[in-house]
């Protein structure tokens, strides 16, 4: 049980990704159903073991599904630097009715946003140097999963949203407009984000079934938050001082660009 936590070799680790990606679309190919009693709680147990598609060009598995009430977006990783680009710049999901592949003025839901002075802390350089075999190393483990949650969700207060004429464009977690995210490390340290919205906020409903487009975006991170880089600020949040690790950097550079996928979506009945 203890080895699920421990960062396999560096082999193991790549056949075993890349055997699974390959059992996977690119881009979700049904409709699918949600669970019953689904809740957003960045816990993807309700979903199965796995994803529905995993995406090359964002390198996240995801699963696009319906009530008669809501569409949520799953998504799940386990790629360090894919992990802070989520943390740092946040998911965008917009869904565009008429089916046409652009963002335009569609409604747009980003979690998770962050005030720049408080961003969370993820432990992962902790959990890897726990060893398989000592006494401690569930409970260590635990630990470790458990404060980096905490950090997340005392920190991720907030969901930026676009194109819903009704909603203020930055809203609580714990709003009653109808959107709700959430997110959280598993104990295989994988991280997952939930999301869910109303589908009369969209114009949709399971008695029309009409195809419509999606569009899922992992932002890019600003220099601040890229590992090997440390950045001072003054108060007005001009750079007065930089500092880079080029060799730790360079894994994370990657993460300043934006990346997306499209795909479409029929609602299950």
């Amino acid at each position: 049980m203890i080895k699920q936590f421990i960062a396999f070799s560096a082999v193991i680790s790549m056949l075993t990704f890349t055997t699974y990606a390959q059992k996977l679309s690119n881009t979700q190919k049904q409709s699918i159903h949600a669970p019953a009693k689904v809740k957003i709680d960045g816990r993807a147990n309700e979903w199965g073991d796995h994803l529905q598609a995993y995406n090359h060009a964002i390198q996240v598995d995801y699963t696009v599904a319906n009530d008669d009430k809501k569409l949520y977006l799953i998504i799940k990783t386990d790629k360090r630097e894919i992990i802070n680009k989520i943390v740092n710049g946040g998911i965008s999901f917009t869904v565009k009715k008429n089916g046409k592949k652009e963002i335009g003025d569609g409604p747009t839901i980003t979690y998770p946003v962050f005030n720049w002075r408080s961003h969370p802390f993820i432990r992962f350089a902790e959990m890897n140097e726990i060893k398989p075999h000592q006494a401690d190393a569930q409970k260590k483990m635990d630990s470790l999963v458990t404060i980096s949650n905490d950090d997340l969700e005392a920190k991720a207060k907030y969901i930026r949203v676009a194109g819903f004429p009704q909603i203020d464009t930055l809203i609580s977690v714990y709003n009653t407009d109808g959107i709700k995210a959430h997110s959280a490390i598993d104990g295989k340290m994988n991280l997952v984000v939930e999301m869910s919205v109303e589908l009369k906020l969209l114009g949709l409903s399971t008695a029309d079934l009409n195809t419509f487009s999606y569009n899922i975006r992992l932002n890019g991170v600003e220099l601040d938050y890229i590992p090997g880089i440390d950045i001072r600020r003054n108060d007005e949040g001009t750079i007065t001082n930089m500092n880079v690790m080029t060799a730790l950097a360079n894994k994370y550079t990657a993460s300043r660009s934006t990346t997306d996928c499209w795909g479409t979506y029929t609602l299950a009945k």
